[in-house]
């Protein structure tokens, strides 16, 4: 199997969108058609907070129970304030939703696609790869 690709809340935020980001569309299509796209925890909590209704919060349910499913251990979180630490030594402020979702890509060793400036400064001073910064 081909590398996994966590989906940051802001790739799915495009994948929704009625209009635009057919790229990002495209992308994650192919990593859904190829079991490659992979959902955590804080994903899901940020994408069903967003739903505008009970409809789309049910599709969001539907869509991740198909997903590889990332788990969040108690490991991930001392990791996530490590790097947040880090991060903040360097003056860089993330949000703790970023780090973790970040930490776990880099934990399960996965590919992160996401439309997130914070995402790619996390990158730059991190073990986190991105996938094809769509940007």
């Amino acid at each position: 199997m081909s590398e996994l690709v966590l989906i940051d809340t802001s790739g799915w935020i495009c994948f929704y969108a009625r209009k635009g980001f057919e790229e990002i569309k495209n992308t994650i299509s192919l990593l859904l058609d190829e079991d490659r796209a992979a959902i955590a925890g804080p994903v899901l909590i940020e994408l069903i907070q967003g739903a505008r209704t009970e409809k789309e919060k049910e599709d969001i349910q539907d869509c991740a129970k198909g997903l590889n499913w990332l788990e969040v251990s108690d490991n991930h979180w001392h990791k996530a304030a490590e790097l947040a630490f880090g991060l903040r030594r360097r003056g860089i402020t993330t949000s703790s939703m970023d780090t973790i979702i970040a930490t776990l890509a880099i934990e399960h060793d996965c590919l992160l696609l996401h439309k997130d400036a914070h995402c790619d400064m996390i990158a730059k001073h991190s073990y986190l790869r991105c996938y094809n910064s769509l940007h």
